[in-house]
This record gives structure tokens, C-alpha cells and sequence, in this order.
């Protein structure tokens, strides 16, 4: 399988609801739900390295999406289902895991993230990954409480177990809850609004994609920098943020008018400002990321950020292009960043950027 095609894959993500067997308000892709943990696990692993723990931040975040990449073969399991599963035989489990790795071999993105989480910050993730499920539980509980009602409890309970072994927890939680209940605007946001879509593509869901496709960005163009790598992570994951408070500004519309794109860019440093001086724990974490939220295409590490950006838009294109999408706006659009992003001379994007044209059009 080309590296063109693995990548493609990894958007069946975007196509996997989460608690598709009950009714929701809300729906979470699985792409959507790493987006939530990815932006968690940063924070908290900043939080913790400013308490003296030293974490890595490269090889936690792709342990992260490594955890995740199973379901573009298994789709989702439920967490009760799964629960169920583990109860009855956990090796059983264990080798569903692992052919599913076994079958990912084929699929050419596994190797750029092969990794484990640090000891120390494992329990961390767990916790993470349940307060995200635990939100869109929180917000489907509202509307449909004879569905999550009950999953919602289990996860508190775990929640509560988790945070007698977990250190500085409850300042940490206070933190984090303030960035989720801002981050979840970003699934609520649809890429492409003003068009028809096939696929939908949320501002979260684009964002893991532009994460992932970043790190693969960086091992092609044979990097070994690993300053770099976390500068990489930090502005893709943290790019698209601002539009939490802005919304999406298309870029049409931004250069409709000289100037208005600076002045778009001031509102949003300002809406940030504001944001982080509500609570004074996160801005303490957040003051050496704004700068990756206001200006994340600047410098070396803005390259692959914008690049891949570039990428995952045509890669919606595509997506749009093949499953029968007629509407002219994204045969162009596909082009356009086609030539915007060989003017990067990377040397790997030539390659991948044949590859998805013939899947689009050709196969």
C-alpha cells in the first residue's frame, strides 16, 4: 500500500461515530474524539514538566494516535462492549489487537508512530481519554438521560478511582476542563460550511489529521531535531484554536478586502487574551503556546504545519471528488493546493500528491 493511500485512510476516522447505537445531540467521530485527547495530553504534559516531571512530548502524542490507529480496521467498540469483552477474556482482546497491528503493517503511516506512553504519564492519558468520553456523555445526558446515563456514572466512577493515584489532579482537571469546554466547540464546526458535503469534516476532526500528517511530514523530510518535532506538534495541534472564539473565516473571504486579514489576525490574539485571563492557572500553562496559537506558520516548524494544512484540505477535496460531489468549488480548490504545495519544495510531496490524484480521479 503507497504511503498516499495509507494516509487517505486514516481519514475513515473522520466517517466513525462514537455511541452509534443511541440517539445523540452530538456526535463524535473517532477523529474527532483523538483531536480532544491530543490537545488534553499536550496540556497536561506541560502542567506536569513544570512540576519537575520531565515528560516527553513527541513520544506521548504519538503514542496517542498510535493507541488509536486499531480502529481504522475495527471501527468503534463501545467502552461497555469492550469492558464486557475484557471481563470474559482479556487475552482474547489482546489478539484482536494485535492482527489488527499485524494487518496495519500494510498500511505505511504505522511506522512514524510506533511508540509508548511514558510511565509516568500513562495513567495521565487514561484519565484524559475518559473526562473526553465523559463530555460527550455530559452533553447527550442532557437531551437523552435514559441512554448515558448510566455510561456516564461507570466513567465517573473511574474518574474517581484514577484521581486517588494521580498527582497535582485537581488543579490539572480545573485546567483541563476549561480547555475541553472550549475545545468541544471545534466539533461543532464544520469545514466547507457554506457547501454541500459527503463527508463532513469537523475543525477537531481536520486538526488530528493536520497532527498526524505533520509528524509523517517531518520523519520524510529526514529530520532529527527533536526541538523541532515538538515545535511541529504544538502548532498543528493548537493551528486551528482560534477559531473556538472567531469561527472559521474562510480564507476567501480574509483576502477580500487588503488589510482585513491582519485585522482578523488582532481579533483573534485579543479573543485569546481574554480567554486565558478568565482563569489563572491556564494562562500560566498557555504562556508559551500562544504564540504557536496566534502565528502557528511561522518559522521553521510553521513549513510542515502549513504544509500539511494544505495537504488535508485537498485531502477533503478528494474525499468530496470521489464519492460523487459535483460541485466545482472543490475540483478547484484540489488544484489550487496542489500548486500552492509544491512551492514548499519538500521533496516527499511530489510523490503523495500523484498518489491521491490518481486514487481521486483514476481509481
Amino acid at each position: 500500500m503507497s504511503l498516499g493511500k495509507s494516509i487517505y485512510e486514516l481519514t475513515n476516522l473522520f466517517t466513525i461515530y462514537r455511541w452509534n447505537n443511541r440517539p445523540a445531540l452530538l456526535r463524535f467521530t473517532e477523529a474527532d474524539n483523538v483531536f480532544h485527547s491530543l490537545i488534553l495530553d499536550l496540556i497536561s504534559i506541560e502542567y506536569l514538566n513544570k512540576k519537575g516531571y520531565n515528560l516527553p512530548i513527541s513520544s506521548n502524542i504519538k503514542a496517542k494516535i498510535f493507541k488509536e490507529l486499531p480502529k481504522i480496521i475495527l471501527s468503534d467498540v463501545s467502552l461497555d462492549t469492550k469492558k464486557r469483552i475484557l471481563e470474559k477474556d482479556e487475552k482474547m482482546w489482546k489478539m484482536v489487537l494485535k492482527k489488527s497491528y499485524d494487518e496495519l503493517k500494510e498500511n505505511k503511516i504505522v511506522q512514524f508512530f510506533e511508540s509508548d506512553y511514558d510511565i509516568k504519564f500513562k495513567k495521565y492519558a487514561q484519565f484524559i481519554d475518559l473526562m473526553v468520553s465523559l463530555k460527550e456523555m455530559e452533553i447527550n445526558s442532557r437531551i437523552f438521560p435514559e441512554y448515558f446515563e448510566g455510561p456516564k456514572q461507570e466513567t465517573e466512577k473511574n474518574l474517581r478511582k484514577l484521581r486517588l493515584n494521580l498527582e497535582h489532579i485537581n488543579e490539572l482537571e480545573s485546567i483541563l476542563n476549561y480547555v475541553l469546554k472550549t475545545s468541544t466547540r471545534l466539533t461543532t464546526m464544520y469545514r466547507w460550511n457554506k457547501n454541500h458535503r459527503n463527508v463532513k469534516s469537523s475543525v477537531s476532526s481536520h486538526t488530528f489529521m493536520v497532527v498526524s500528517t505533520a509528524i509523517i511530514f517531518y520523519y520524510l523530510d529526514n529530520r532529527n531535531n527533536d526541538k523541532l518535532l515538538d515545535e511541529i506538534i504544538i502548532a498543528s495541534i493548537l493551528h486551528d484554536f482560534p477559531e473556538a472564539f472567531t469561527g472559521d473565516v474562510i480564507t476567501p473571504t480574509k483576502k477580500k478586502v487588503k488589510g482585513l486579514e491582519n485585522i482578523i489576525s488582532t481579533i483573534e490574539e485579543e479573543m485569546i487574551e481574554e480567554w486565558l485571563k478568565r482563569d489563572e492557572d491556564t494562562i500560566l500553562i498557555f504562556e508559551r503556546f500562544k504564540k504557536y496559537m496566534i502565528n502557528p506558520f511561522d518559522n521553521e516548524y510553521g513549513r510542515y504545519v502549513r504544509a500539511s494544512d494544505l495537504f488535508n484540505a485537498m485531502l477533503e477535496c478528494a474525499i468530496e471528488i470521489k464519492s460523487g460531489n459535483s460541485q466545482i468549488l472543490f475540483r478547484e480548490a484540489f488544484f489550487n493546493m496542489k500548486k500552492e504545495l509544491k512551492q514548499f519544495n519538500f521533496d516527499f510531496i511530489y510523490e503523495l500528491i500523484d498518489e491521491i490524484e490518481k486514487l481521486t480521479f483514476f481509481n
